[in-house]
Order: C-alpha cells, then structure tokens, then sequence
C-alpha cells in the first residue's frame, strides 16, 4: 500500500458525504489530529483501531480503506454473479446450495 492510498480514500469519503475533520472526528472518536495527519499522509500506517472506526463510520470494510477501486469493485462484481447464479436456481437447488455452504462453514 502507498502511503497516499488511505489519505485518498478518506478524502474522497469524506466529500462525499461532506463530513469535516472534527465531524468525523466527533462521529467516530478518533482524535481530529489523527485525521489530520492520515489526510496529510504524516501517519503512514495508522492503527488498525482508527481504521476500524473510521471505516464504521462511512459503514465500508476497513479493507476497503487500502484497497485500489477497482479491486472493491472486482470482489463486488464476484459477489454480484453469485448471488445472480443463486436467484436463478429453483427452490429447491437454493436449499441445496446453502445445506453445502452451511456444512462447510461448520467444518471450519
């Protein structure tokens, strides 16, 4: 990860819902200077504790904070086609593949 991309991330999330630094700050309990200096790209790698809350707050994946669009967008678009396969299926062929995902998740 580039220093800049979760500068340009938190940037772009906060115009798009027009939050301000103390806004933010206030909303999700990270210290203003925090924010600051991760806009500011002082803080290389903030903690993983900010990025959580910060991320709660726009209600993204923290993940999404260090991840290039296009890769978001490609696991969305993986998730979409499933989900578009899985509406297709009868009932009876969705009941079947979610009694696989389920005993799956529980032998894990």
């Amino acid at each position: 990860m580039s220093k800049t991309d979760i500068s340009q991330r938190l940037a772009r999330l906060m115009r798009e819902h027009g939050v301000s630094q103390s806004g933010l700050s206030r909303g999700c309990c990270v210290p203003q200077p925090t924010i600051n200096r991760i806009l500011n790209e002082k803080t290389k790698e903030p903690r993983r504790e900010s990025v959580i809350r910060i991320a709660g707050f726009f209600n993204v994946t923290p993940e999404s904070l260090y991840q290039e669009s296009n890769e978001v967008r490609e696991e969305s678009d993986a998730v979409a086609r499933v989900y578009d396969q899985f509406k297709s299926l009868r009932p009876n062929q969705q009941k079947k593949v979610l009694g696989w995902v389920m005993k799956d998740l529980e032998s894990d």
